[in-house]
This record gives structure tokens, C-alpha cells and sequence, in this order.
């Protein structure tokens, strides 16, 4: 204001030179005032949750995404779950947190809440669906709401927040999140799914107890967002600009579809306005195209794509310089393609202005107005009543159309807010796996859902029936977990298996079985169980609907030979692979014992426990293998190979350790009649005396940790 008097003033009173020096002097004082610095209207982001003493509150007019503001909170609640202790082995404590907390939405009313992410992840779909347990209320900002009763109850007094929209979340679990709360966003819906902006600068003036009426045409939108402290000017100005629409007198909205005037001046009307002493003379101007953009960019919230930021361009001709603004509005991207399309047409039209001076008659036009004149069509920008004659300036409005908006706002993940269902869970007594030899029992869990919604889940052991139960691992993720559909039979174990295959059906869409060279598999490559066998496969042929057959076995891997014959329709089918397994190491005097195992994932409340036993599998020696047999005068020498624990590999072609203290084994020589001998052996060999009918052999080798191992027989 300062610059604008003191300008003037230089002027009247030391002319040229005198306007400069007072509008330096004015520039001086409106700095000292005002504060040095301008910022041009910015953009609140409506996608980060907040929690600040003084925030603005959003207002929203139609559909939208936004954060809000978290205005209460419980606190973070840590609960402590004691489980064991006596006689069942050392006392343990789990810890879980979930917290209770307010956040407020936009100024309200408004007609619900929609979808609902959390950290960027949908957990409620627009049907109203959480994928996990969630107690959520919504109170819709009416202002006769009360206040909400958890609060009420916590805190013995409580604001209602009338006016104001905002949702109560009741004890959230926070282990979905890392433990602590997570970023949330809510998508708040209209009483009406589209209108037109108009009607939403409309809305959104009557929230700020401004009556703005709007008229003409409008293009459709599916939200507007204001969530910053600004004039209402500087809220719906981007909006006014992107439209091409106008503010008249500063009391209505007047958008591009006012229908055109046709002006006839009859000659008395020029006269007398020419007449007047203060009338300036009727004149066209013709700016140049210099610091007109060559391209013109609408930044946006995109509703095609979950209100994500978007941006359109519409270009005249190769430039650099660009025009930009963004929108506080959420579009379709075919409708932001048109509004920049038709702003760059704007903006060259706009070159041409003329003036007009008119008769009083004429008070009736106001900024927004389209007169059809001889020459084509001008829009009203700015009128002047003086001395009885009406001064009009009128831009001229495109004469060509704006495009068809053909656009494309991009791809966006499709999320569903799908409910993680219940956990199917293995337990699997194994034989050391690569890279391990265990020293006490240990189980492999593996876990999976059917349900796209699964992502993980703990497991809570019990050893007293279920009396009790304590923490146990968590599943580092989701298993490639199957059954058999077919019978896989029986096999060699010391060689390829090519005749043999067995058809399995996996868990869920997600998984995929795939071929791998011969190379590989021997190189370790494709490992899995089909019920008690260790297998490994060569070739996965898809056969539709989450169905695999499997080709080229290698059978009986890590000492599970005796297995290759005992298989059955509906077998487990499980995938080894060490970053989807959890290890659960169990003391030695528990070997046998009836085990509980209940998984917790969030769609496991219903999920019973999965009864196992605890086995020998991990410590217990492994069967020789190569026993032979033959006679030698009056006796039979017998000998075999030890099997080891530590590798199942054979890198350098020479004997790799057993993986127990000392070689120990237990032999038996069988007749129909019975045992006609046995001994406890130190070395792979065994002379006894021959028998005279027909028997059998049986070895099996024994370890310090725990008994005997399978034995192996021959006729």
C-alpha cells in the first residue's frame, strides 16, 4: 500500500523522477511492514497425518483423501503376556502394544468414511471390509455430535469436536506397524459421487460464511481440498484459473458456458458516450507473444489412481518456457488434459483486448460476461462506471476448440483391502538341512495363507496341552506350501528317477513351482517334502488352477530312503527354502512329548492349534547305506558305508565326516526261527558265521546324543 501512495504522491508533486523515488521509498516501508519475503499460494499435502498444536483443519468439499490430525491419544499400551515357568521350563514374557487415539478429518458434515490406508497399504476397502481387526468409529462433524465415549471415559471430561468430522480408533493393534502408529488416510465421501466446480468453490465459500452463487458451465470434479491457512481468494484462484472462470463483482462465479450477448450499438448510444469530457476513445491492442508460455502444466490429485499426485501438459509449440499451477482439486485425467488444453488457448486468445465506452443503459454487464461482437466474441475482464459512461475491457475468447482430452494419468496398483484369513501351518521333523547339524530337536515351521490378504504371522508354542502358551519364532513369510493330488510311487534313491512323477496343488494364486537345469539340482537346486520324503525335481509342468506336475526326482535326499514308498493322495508338499522357514530348537528332555503349536496372524483368531511331536529326526544318526554280504568258507562277511550328518555332498570324491564322536553300529544277523546273532560294532564291517537257511541282515549306526538310527536290511 505504502508503494502505491507514496508512488503517486512523488508523482503529483516532482513528476517522473518523484514517482520512482516515492515507490522506492514505498517498496522500503511496505518490506519494513509486511516482511520481506512473498510466497505464492502453496498446496497442503493431504496424505500426511499430523499431530501439531495449532494445524488448520481441512475443508472438503466432494470426495477426497486426506490425513488429518491426531488430536488425542491413549498412549502407547504395552501389554505383558507371562507364560511357562515350574516344572514346564523357564518363565517367559511376551509384550504387545496398541494404542487408542482421535484424528480429526476436515470440517464437517460429512457423509462418511470410504477406504482407509495405512502406511501407504489399503486396510479397508469402499464395501466397508478391514483386512485386519480394527474397532474404527466415525463421527460426521454434525453439529449436534457428543463426545465420543472411549475419550469420555479416559479422560472423565471430553470435547464433542462439533462441526468438525474426525474418527476414534479403539485399542488398534500396532504390530501391523512396527509398533507405533502408523500414517493414515481416510477417503472422505460426498452426499453426491460428481459435481461441478462451481458447485464445490460454491460449498466451500459457504464454509468460510461466504455466499458465492455460481452460473455458466463448469467442469466436473470429484473433490476439493483446502487444508492450509489462506484467503478464499487464494484457495479458489488456481481453480478460477484452470476453468477459465471469473469472480463478478466479487459476489458471483461465472464459468465459460454464460451464453454469448449480441451487442447492438445504436448510433445515439456511441454518441453519447463519445460526448462525455472523461470517456477515453475506443481502442483494440495486440500484446506480443513474448513471456506468453509455450506449454502449459496442471499438477492435480488424480481419482484414478487413489488421489495420487498427477500432472497434464498441453503444449503450442516446442518452448521452454512453461506455464504451471496446481490444483487443490481431484480429477479424472481426462479432465485435467482439458483444462490445460483450454488455459493455453486462453492465454494466446488473451493477446487481443479492446475497450468500450458505453451508456449507462449498459450497468448491467459484470466480469464474466460474453459479448458477440462483429468480430467475435469478448469476454468482460474489468468495468468502470464514470461520469454516466460505462468503460468496458473485454479479452477475447478462443475462437477454436480446446481438444478432445485424450490423456493418460498413468497405471496404479490395484489395491484390495483383502483379510489376511487363517494360517496354514507345517511342522516338519527333518534331517539337517545345508549348512546346520543340530544338537538337540529342532522343528522347521513353515506358514502360508490362502487368502491374497496373508502377509505373516507368529507362533505361540505350548508343551502342557494348551494350558499355557509362550512366544515362539515368528515366520520370516509366506512358504510355497502344497498337497499331493496324485501318488507319487516308489523309487530308486541312488539314482535319477525318470519314470516318476507326482501332481501338487499349491496354497495360493501368489506361488509358482519352476524347472531348473540337472546341473542345478544337483547343485542343491529345488529341495522339498512331499509328506516324509526329501525330494528334489528337475521339471514343474504348470497344469492351470495353482497345479504342478513334477519330473526328473531325485528321491530319498538326506537320508530319507526310507520313505520313497510310503506316499498318499493329500500330502503335505512344502518347498525348502531357508528365508520362508522358522527354526524352533526344543531341550533334549522334551524328545517325544505331545507339542502346540498356534499361529497369529491377524486373521488367525479362529485358527485351532496344530498338535505335532517332538522328534529325533535332526540328531538322530543316519542309516548306512551299501550293505553287502558274502560268503567266505564257513562265514559271512558283511560290510557298509556310514552316512553323515555333516554334508551330503561329495566335493572332493574322498569320505566326509559322520558327524558323530565315533563310529558305532549295531548289527543283527535273522533267520524265520529268529536272531542267531548280534553285536555292537567301531567300524563298518562284521564276520559272523554263515547260516545254513535263508536270513537277513540289519545295521543301523548309533550316536552319543540319541540311539540308533533307521536300520538298513538286506535279504
Amino acid at each position: 500500500m505504502a508503494t502505491l501512495v507514496l508512488g503517486v504522491v512523488g508523482r503529483a508533486l516532482l513528476g517522473p523522477v518523484g514517482g520512482i523515488v516515492g515507490t522506492l521509498l514505498g517498496n522500503s516501508v511496505d518490506r519494513r511492514l509486511l516482511g520481506g519475503r512473498r510466497e505464492g499460494p502453496r498446496l497442503a499435502n493431504p496424505e500426511v497425518q499430523a499431530a501439531s498444536y495449532g494445524e488448520p483443519f481441512p475443508v472438503v468439499a466432494g470426495r477426497m483423501r486426506v490425513a488429518g490430525n491426531v488430536v488425542w491419544s491413549s498412549g502407547i499400551r504395552e501389554t505383558a503376556t507371562r507364560s511357562g515357568g515350574g516344572k514346564r521350563g523357564p518363565a517367559t514374557t511376551n509384550y504387545s502394544y496398541s494404542a487408542s487415539f482421535a484424528v480429526i478429518l476436515c470440517a464437517g458434515p460429512i457423509a462418511g468414511v470410504g477406504r482407509v490406508w495405512a502406511d501407504g497399504r489399503l486396510i479397508r476397502d469402499a464395501a466397508g471390509v478391514w483386512s485386519l481387526p480394527v474397532t474404527m468409529r466415525v463421527h460426521d462433524g454434525s453439529e449436534g455430535q457428543q463426545p465420543d465415549t472411549l475419550i469420555l471415559a479416559a479422560e472423565g471430561t471430553a470435547p464433542a469436536f462439533r462441526g468438525l468430522a474426525h474418527v476414534v480408533f479403539e485399542d488398534l493393534a500396532l504390530a501391523e506397524f512396527g509398533n507405533r502408529l502408523p500414517n493414515l488416510a481416510f477417503e472422505i465421501n460426498p452426499g453426491a459421487p460428481a459435481q461441478s466446480l462451481g458447485t464445490a468453490m460454491t460449498a466451500l465459500a459457504a464454509r468460510a460464511g461466504v455466499t458465492l452463487p455460481a452460473r455458466g458451465g463448469f467442469p466436473d470434479v470429484t473433490g476439493l481440498f483446502a487444508g492450509a491457512a489462506a484467503p478464499l481468494a487464494d484457495v479458489i484462484g488456481p481453480s478460477l484459473r484452470a476453468s477459465g472462470a471469473v469472480l463478478a463483482a466479487g459476489t458471483a462465479l461465472v464459468g465459460e458456458g454464460v451464453p454469448a450477448q449480441v451487442m447492438e450499438f445504436a448510433g445515439q448510444d456511441q454518441a453519447d458516450a463519445a460526448g462525455s469530457r472523461r470517456s477515453a476513445p475506443a481502442r483494440q491492442r495486440r500484446a506480443g507473444s513474448q513471456g506468453l508460455p509455450d506449454a502449459v502444466e496442471l499438477a492435480y490429485f488424480d481419482d484414478s489412481r487413489d488421489f495420487q499426485p498427477g500432472l497434464q501438459r498441453a503444449r503450442l509449440r516446442a518452448g521452454v518456457q512453461v506455464g504451471n499451477d496446481v490444483l487443490p482439486l481431484a480429477l479424472a485425467p481426462s479432465v485435467a488434459k482439458r483444462l490445460a488444453q483450454a488455459r493455453l488457448l486462453r492465454q494466446q486468445a488473451g493477446r487481443r483486448r479492446r475497450s468500450l465506452r458505453l451508456p449507462w443503459r449498459f450497468l448491467g454487464l459484470t466480469p464474466g460476461d460474453v459479448l458477440a461482437l462483429p468480430d467475435g466474441q469478448w469476454q468482460v475482464a474489468e468495468t468502470r462506471f464514470e461520469a454516466f459512461v460505462l468503460h468496458v475491457e473485454l479479452v477475447q475468447r478462443p475462437g477454436v476448440a480446446a481438444g478432445d482430452g485424450a490423456s493418460d494419468g498413468g497405471r496404479a496398483l490395484a489395491q484390495v483391502a483383502q483379510p489376511a484369513g487363517p494360517t496354514r501351518l507345517l511342522a516338519l521333523d527333518l534331517p539337517p538341512l545345508p549348512g546346520e547339524l543340530p544338537d538337540a530337536p529342532r522343528l522347521w515351521l513353515a506358514g502360508a495363507g490362502a487368502a491374497p490378504g496373508w502377509r505373516g504371522a507368529g507362533v505361540e508354542i505350548s508343551l502342557d496341552g494348551g494350558a499355557s502358551f509362550m512366544a515362539g519364532p515368528a515366520l520370516p513369510g509366506a512358504a510355497v506350501i502344497g498337497t499331493a493330488q496324485s501318488v507319487l510311487p516308489d523309487g530308486p534313491a541312488t539314482r535319477w528317477d525318470r519314470f516318476g512323477a507326482v501332481e501338487v496343488e499349491l496354497l495360493a494364486d501368489a506361488m509358482w513351482l519352476e524347472g531348473r537345469s540337472e546341473a542345478s539340482v544337483l547343485a542343491g537346486a529345488n529341495l522339498a517334502v512331499l509328506g516324509k520324503e526329501i525330494i528334489q525335481f528337475a521339471a514343474a509342468e504348470a497344469l492351470g488352477g495353482r497345479r504342478f506336475r513334477l519330473r526328473g526326482l531325485l528321491r530319498g535326499r538326506r537320508g530319507t530312503e526310507w520313505a520313497t514308498g510310503s506316499h498318499a493322495v493329500g500330502e503335505d508338499f512344502l518347498l525348502l527354502e531357508a528365508g520362508a522357514l522358522a527354526s524352533l530348537t526344543l531341550p533334549l528332555e522334551r524328545l517325544g512329548e505331545t507339542l502346540l503349536l498356534r499361529p497369529t496372524g491377524s486373521g488367525d483368531a479362529a485358527t485351532p492349534p496344530l498338535v505335532t511331536s517332538i522328534g529325533r529326526a535332526a540328531i538322530q544318526p543316519l542309516a548306512p547305506v551299501h550293505l553287502r554280504a558274502r560268503r567266505v568258507g564257513a562265514e559271512l562277511v558283511c560290510h557298509w558305508t556310514p552316512s553323515s550328518r555333516v554334508g551330503f555332498g561329495w566335493p572332493d570324491f574322498t569320505d566326509v565326516p559322520t558327524g558323530e564322536r565315533s563310529l558305532a553300529f549295531r548289527a543283527g544277523l535273522f533267520t524265520a526261527a529268529g536272531p542267531l546273532a548280534t553285536a555292537d560294532l567301531d567300524a563298518p564291517a562284521w564276520v559272523v558265521p554263515a547260516p545254513g537257511e535263508p536270513y537277513w541282515l540289519e545295521v543301523a549306526q548309533l550316536g552319543l546324543t540319541l540311539g540308533r538310527s533307521a536300520r538298513l536290511t538286506i535279504d
